[in-house]
């Protein structure tokens, strides 16, 4: 596909650049994926911080079911990512004015997928610029228990970040006219083609779901949707049933 198709592609498929916010996302009632029904288990971690005034809630999702050589890789990493939101925001925060980190993890289920989708908030209430929100996510290939990311969802891993590079360039403006303080021009590196900056995805019916934290591209976190008509010549074949 060249660019040019691609810009022809945008012009008709805009709409599909959608804003979504917090952990509502579709049937959270449906469990099944690869054929399997899954059972959704709560999990927590909660503590306080040894350095300073600071406490922290992370209560997040977990798979049940199914075939424990898939769902035991997917639970484990789910864990790491719960317990590395706490280890990542209780060694930066403040040592002296009282804070708190709360995230919820939801997972969500599509026909070859198992997804995670964390989002939270850290408040310093004496601090500027507060609060800050947190955004994470987890995909799965639910037929293997496979992390997917970017190497193996595309041919070419780094292909593919750049023709997401240049999506987000056009699709993110649309999705978002007011622009961040300073205009786009000042976060320009936000969307170069690194693996730092597309390293919240999940998938969904209508295309691949960019999360941008916070900061990345101003305040608060932005969402944009990019088509899968407009990267399914870069998905690796395995992973082709995606993009139907």
């Amino acid at each position: 596909m060249t660019m040019g198709h691609v810009g022809r592609l945008l012009a008709t498929v805009a709409f599909a650049a959608t804003v979504i916010f917090g952990p509502a996302h579709g049937a959270a009632a449906d469990t099944i994926s690869n054929g399997v029904t899954y059972a959704v288990v709560s999990d927590v971690r909660a503590g306080v911080s040894p350095q300073g005034p600071g406490e922290w809630t992370v209560n997040y999702e977990k798979v049940a079911g199914g075939d424990p050589a898939i769902t035991g890789p997917i639970n484990r990493i789910l864990d790491d990512e719960a317990n590395g939101q706490v280890w990542l925001y209780a060694a930066s925060a403040s040592k002296s004015s009282p804070w708190t980190f709360r995230s919820q993890g939801r997972l969500l289920f599509r026909p070859m997928t198992i997804s995670a989708l964390f989002t939270g908030r850290y408040h310093a209430t004496e601090l500027p610029n507060m609060p800050v929100d947190a955004v994470a996510t987890r995909v799965f290939d639910s037929r293997s228990g496979v992390q997917i990311v970017w190497d193996n969802l595309f041919v070419d891993g780094q292909a593919g970040l750049v023709r997401l590079s240049e999506l987000t360039k056009k699709i993110l403006p649309a999705a978002y006219p007011t622009p961040p303080l300073g205009g786009w021009a000042e976060y320009g590196t936000g969307w170069a083609p690194l693996k730092r900056n597309f390293r919240f995805w999940l998938p969904s019916a209508d295309g691949i779901e960019l999360h941008f934290p916070d900061g990345q591209f101003g305040r608060g976190v932005h969402t944009i949707t990019v088509p899968w008509p407009a990267v399914a010549d870069l998905v690796a074949p395995a992973f082709l049933p995606l993009t139907q």
